[in-house]
C-alpha cells in the first residue's frame, strides 16, 4: 500500500506539474481587474452579460443600492429611490455592472436591478420638445431640468422622447442618457 501511495503520489504530482506547463493561469481579483492606470478607464468584462461597454441602462425601481465594490458584502454607498435614472455601464463582473450616474458618482449594483429601457435626464434649464425633428415646428412641452423621459428613437441629433402621453422631439444636447455618436432606433 506504501508503495502504491508514493506511486500515485509522483503520478498526481507530475500530472499536476504537466497541466501547470500546459494551461496558462489568469487569478484576477475583482478590485485589480478594474483597476484604471495612468488616467485610462476600465473596459474589462469578466464573465459578464457579453453586452458592448459602455452603455447605458435604467433603474427597474425606486428603491435601488449602490455598492462600493462587485458583491453584497462591500458596502451600500448610495440608495436611489427614482425608477428610470439613466446610468451609464463602464465595467462588469458576472452579475456585477460598474456603473456611473449624471453626477459622476460610480459604483457597482446587481444586474437584477437595472433594465435596458432606455430613458434620459433633461440637464438643460428647460428644454423645448416639438412635434418633430426641428426648431421650426410646433412646440408642444417645456422638459425641467431633472425631468426623465423615456427615449423612442435618436437618429440623428435629435431624439424622439416619450413622457406619459406626451410625444415629441427634443434636441440629445439637453439630454443625459446617451453616449457620444449613438444612433437608437
Amino acid at each position: 500500500m506504501k508503495k502504491c501511495f508514493d506511486t500515485c503520489t509522483l503520478r498526481l504530482l507530475a500530472l499536476t506539474a504537466l497541466l501547470t506547463a500546459l494551461l496558462p493561469v489568469n487569478i484576477i481579483m475583482p478590485d485589480q481587474a478594474f483597476a484604471a492606470t495612468d488616467g485610462q478607464e476600465a473596459r474589462l468584462t469578466l464573465r459578464g452579460s457579453g453586452l458592448k461597454v459602455p452603455r447605458f441602462v435604467t433603474l427597474k425601481s425606486n428603491d435601488v443600492n449602490m455598492r462600493a465594490g462587485p458583491g453584497l458584502e462591500y458596502p451600500v454607498t448610495w440608495h436611489y429611490q427614482r425608477m428610470g435614472l439613466p446610468l451609464r455601464v463602464e465595467a462588469e463582473f458576472e452579475v456585477w455592472r460598474k456603473v456611473v450616474d449624471h453626477k459622476g458618482d460610480t459604483g457597482w449594483m446587481h444586474q437584477s436591478v437595472v433594465s435596458l429601457r432606455r430613458f434620459a435626464l433633461v440637464t438643460d434649464g428647460s428644454a423645448r420638445i416639438y412635434a418633430k425633428p426641428s426648431d421650426e415646428s410646433p412646440l408642444v412641452a417645456v422638459a425641467e431640468r431633472g425631468a426623465l423621459l423615456e427615449l423612442q428613437s435618436c437618429p440623428t441629433q435629435w431624439c424622439k422622447v416619450a413622457s406619459g402621453d406626451l410625444r415629441g422631439w427634443m434636441t440629445r444636447t439637453a439630454l443625459w442618457g446617451l453616449l457620444d455618436g449613438e444612433v437608437l432606433k
